[in-house]
């Protein structure tokens, strides 16, 4: 078969050049924030992993499943999602999980790492996207409220507020509360200072424009500010809460809690308050204790609950509980023992057992939150909160009963009905039934009068999931939460595409072009120059399929006649964004050639690790197996459309003839030196 030509179309491939706009880091600047960046680290801080065997494991954030397909890989720095297809090394990884640029990630990693970056000049921050200067703005602001708390003469009246609700010192510096003074534009001034244009904290939320459409002022002012970090500890938004009671009892009141807008970098629907300082206590537990509010938050922190957070002034929402669920399988739900927050928990109750989780809620006393218990229990709120903890059929059941619901038979049936609807929203079946002897058990009902209600109500959300995925064009997910029907398998997706037989005789292939691909791009990836030179003098370009596979090949091509093999670059993304992510599953998933070959062809086919060149001579014969094959089939159909046509097939039949032979020469062996 043809060697590798003499020359493959030039590209330069500058590393990461297609992925760094407005890139001013050096490379050795990148490559010491890279060699400081553990992934597995960095990954966790997002989803919760499971070590099994050399790899990492967890739910991809990337899309939603039920079963973990996300891989990591410390020793190589990269992730893979055999889901979505998402992968590539850290920075790609924080890149779109953040969904920021390129110099972002790098500072956000440096800043992770303690890595001290060169001071940005004039020009730099002239290219800084709008994004990462809305980042800057809120970090000062941060800075400036917290100050302004320690300040005796500005903050005095505000850490005296702290101080009496009982909030120590270390709580309040690891939440990094702070105060806005009273002014209408102190922060605009000290931001003006260091050259943060209005416009850019107008766009971070931190001001408003006049009417008169003439300069700004401070949008935060006589507050206790409470900074809303992400999850990688940077700055969203800030909760702001009035500090003079007698405002609030004007005759134009102003609202107890101004929460920033929603900017280019804040989104309240997808962020969790606490979550930065609960993420690892929440992992190492299983469990997320959820309430309403900033201070409850810090309360139960300050007591040792210290895997608490809370929605950003908002209802719970999906995305949240999504995100609450890449690091934990359970809620505990801890709301305000009001009418408000037991519908908070109703709803709250549905949406998680959605998502596939389990829900636990917590009863406090009639009129007391998380904040008083906390401070009323201190070191003994672990054990309260597991002493008084429900299960959600019977929370659900003890609401309706203290209501006086249960002491009608229609009351009777809308309190079972509103059980058995909850139950209807868990995902998996076997779980569903799982909790109808519970329900029995809780109603005194027998379990069989309770599974037809409760299949009929699973089988009513289902059509309306479909109903809803008609009106928004989204796929409605199916085991494992993966997308069903058509759209689940592309019909050009070489890995699923069905391929005519060949004609004449000659037997079909068992195997896939594009696994024995992976087989030769991961051996080429591993061992590097002797590799790539027995492979690619073996093989011909054109034998690897077009897209990634091919473009992968280019690229150690063209490395080999550079002399100096770069594993990096393929990493980083030098080569695109699907070889890119095709080295990551490779490298991942450790491709092995499959039993298949032994158990259905006779060829004792050796593990990659035991004897790699052999296994590449294997892969080789397998790959050209496949195209002989589909070359018999294309001239099969030739002859075919000939002999109808009436004109000559005999150059078809000596052609297929001919690909018979090299066929049965592959399969003993003697093609490939």
């Amino acid at each position: 078969m043809a060697v590798v030509p003499a020359s493959l179309p030039g590209r330069n491939f500058p590393i990461l050049q297609d992925m760094r706009p407005g890139m001013y880091f050096s490379d050795d600047i990148i490559a010491e924030v890279r060699a400081a960046s553990d992934i597995v680290d960095v990954v966790s801080d997002y989803v919760r992993l499971k070590k099994k065997g050399s790899n990492f494991f967890g739910l991809c954030p990337f899309h939603q499943e039920k079963t973990p397909s996300f891989s990591v890989n410390p020793e190589l720095g990269i992730f893979k999602c055999f889901g979505c297809g998402a992968g590539g090394d850290v920075f790609r990884f924080v890149r779109e999980v953040e969904g920021m640029s390129f110099p972002e990630s790098v500072r956000t990693l440096a800043e992770k790492a303690g890595i001290e970056l060169p001071e940005e000049g004039e020009t730099s921050r002239e290219r800084a996207d709008a994004m990462e200067a809305v980042y800057g703005a809120l970090r000062f602001a941060a800075r400036f409220f917290h100050d302004e708390l320690t300040r005796a003469d500005s903050g005095q009246k505000a850490l005296a507020y702290m101080q009496r609700r009982g909030y120590s010192e270390a709580t309040i510096r690891g939440f990094g509360v702070g105060y806005a003074p009273d002014d209408w534009d102190r922060l605009l001034k000290e931001a003006e200072a260091k050259h943060i244009s209005a416009e850019t904290l107008e766009q971070a939320g931190l001001v408003i424009s006049r009417k008169s459409g003439e300069g700004y002022y401070d949008r935060y002012r006589d507050r206790v500010m409470f900074p809303i970090f992400s999850h990688m500890g940077k700055v969203l938004g800030f909760g702001g809460r009035l500090l003079d009671a007698a405002a609030g009892e004007q005759e134009n009141p102003q609202p107890k809690y101004i929460n920033s807008p929603e900017t280019l970098v804040y989104d309240k629907r997808r962020v969790l308050y606490g979550l930065r300082q609960a993420r690892q206590v929440v992992r190492e537990q299983e469990e997320a204790v959820l309430v309403e509010g900033y201070t409850d938050v810090m309360s139960l922190h300050q007591a040792g609950v210290r895997n608490s957070v809370a929605s950003c002034g908002t209802s719970l929402t999906r995305e949240q509980v999504q995100l609450l669920h890449r690091y934990a399988p359970r809620i505990v739900l801890v709301f305000d023992a009001d009418g408000a927050g037991e519908k908070a928990a109703r709803r709250a109750i549905d949406m998680v057992l959605a998502e596939g989780m389990s829900v636990y809620v917590v009863e406090l006393p009639a009129g007391e939150d998380p904040d008083s218990i906390a401070q009323r229990e201190g070191a003994s709120l672990k054990d309260y909160l597991v002493k008084h903890r429900l299960d959600f059929v019977r929370w659900l059941h003890d609401t309706a009963h203290r209501a006086g619901q249960l002491d009608t038979p229609e009351g009777r049936a809308a309190g079972m009905r509103a059980v058995l609807q909850a139950i209807a929203c868990i995902p998996d079946a076997l779980t569903r039934e799982a909790w109808l002897p519970r329900a029995s058990e809780v109603f005194g009902i027998p379990e069989g009068r309770l599974y037809d209600v409760l299949e009929s109500m699973a089988t009513s959300r289902q059509r309306e999931e479909f109903r809803r995925s008609a009106r928004t064009g989204r796929p409605v997910s199916g085991a494992g939460g993966q997308p069903t029907g058509r759209s689940a398998r592309r019909s050009d997706d070489p890995s699923v595409r069905k391929s005519r037989g060949p004609a004449s005789g000659a037997r079909p292939s068992v195997f896939s072009a594009l696994a024995t691909e992976k087989i030769l791009i991961r051996l080429m990836f591993e061992q590097g120059l002797p590799m790539v030179t027995y492979i690619l003098g073996n093989t011909s370009l054109n034998e690897f399929s077009p897209g990634a596979s091919r473009r992968a090949v280019e690229g150690f091509a063209e490395q080999h006649r550079a002399g100096s093999m770069n594993r990096q670059a393929f990493l980083d993304g030098a080569y695109g964004a699907e070889v890119q992510q095709l080295i990551a599953e490779v490298a991942i998933r450790r491709e092995e050639p499959s039993e298949n070959w032994e158990q259905k062809r006779g060829v004792v086919v050796p593990r990659l690790d035991e004897n790699p060149e052999e296994a590449a001579r294997q892969a080789m014969k397998r790959l050209k197996i496949v195209r002989v094959d589909e070359a018999i089939a294309r001239r099969a159909e030739e002859q075919s459309r000939a002999e109808t046509s009436g004109d000559d097939i005999r150059t078809y039949q000596q052609d297929i003839i001919q690909l018979q032979a090299l066929r049965r020469r592959l399969e003993k062996g003697e093609v490939i030196r």
